[in-house]
C-alpha cells in the first residue's frame, strides 16, 4: 500500500540568518542564566561551574598544544588572536578592543557588551534572581580556576567589570609564577555555601 503525502505549503518566509542567530543567542543566555539561578539555589553552583571547566580541557586541547610547542611570544600572540576571534560568536567585533603591552601580555576590551545587554532584559523579562553581569563573573571564575586550560600553560587572566563591558588582562606567566599561581588558586575559597564569590 503507498501513501501519497501531501505537501504542506507553510505561509512562512525562510527566517534570515541574523534573525536566527539572535533567537538562538537569546536562549542560549536564558538556558544558562536559569541553570545559574537553579544551581545557585540548590547549591550546586560550584560543582557546576567545575563541570564546565573539565568541559573547556578538552574543547581548548588543541590551542593549548600548540602553545606547548611554538617559540615563546609567538604562541601567546596566536592563542590571544584566536580568542579574540572567537568572540565574535557572542560581541560584535567592532565593540572588541585588543591591545598588546608587551609580547606576554595583552588586554582585551568589549565597550558594550552584547551579552551584558542582553542578560539585563533577561532579568526583566523572566524575573530571575540574577545579577545581569553573572555571565562575566562565571567567565572569570572558570579562567581562573587552577584547572581551566590556559591557567595549566601559566596564562594569568584579570577581569575588570565596567559599566557596560568589562575588560581583560592575559598575562604569561614565567615558570616559577606560573607554579606559584596554581597553588595559590587551588587554596584560594572561590564558593562558600552555594553563594558565587567571584575573585575581583
Amino acid at each position: 500500500m503507498i501513501f501519497l503525502q501531501e505537501k504542506v505549503d507553510l505561509a512562512v518566509k525562510e527566517m534570515p540568518l541574523e534573525e536566527k542567530y539572535s533567537a538562538i543567542f537569546d536562549m542560549y543566555i536564558l538556558e544558562t542564566a536559569a541553570s545559574y539561578a537553579f544551581h545557585k539555589e540548590q547549591g550546586t553552583l560550584n560543582k557546576w561551574l567545575d563541570y564546565t571547566v573539565e568541559s573547556y580541557r578538552a574543547y581548548m586541547a588543541p590551542m593549548v598544544e600548540m602553545m606547548k610547542t611554538l617559540a615563546p611570544g609567538k604562541p601567546f600572540k596566536q592563542a590571544i588572536n584566536q580568542l579574540a576571534s572567537m568572540q565574535q560568536t557572542m560581541q560584535p567585533l567592532s565593540e572588541i578592543e585588543l591591545s598588546w603591552v608587551s609580547d606576554r601580555e595583552a588586554a582585551m576590551r568589549f565597550k558594550n557588551c552584547e551579552i551584558l545587554r542582553r542578560s539585563k532584559g533577561l532579568a526583566k523579562k523572566t524575573g530571575l534572581d540574577i545579577d545581569p553581569k553573572f555571565f562575566c563573573k562565571m567567565d572569570w571564575y572558570r579562567h581562573a580556576h587552577p584547572n581551566h586550560p590556559l591557567q595549566k600553560i601559566g596564562m594569568d587572566t584579570t577581569c575588570e567589570l565596567e559599566e557596560n563591558g568589562c575588560k581583560w588582562t592575559f598575562r604569561l606567566l614565567e615558570e616559577k609564577q606560573r607554579k606559584q599561581r596554581i597553588e595559590e588558586a587551588k587554596t584560594m575559597e572561590w564558593l562558600e555555601k552555594g553563594e558565587y564569590k567571584c575573585p575581583m
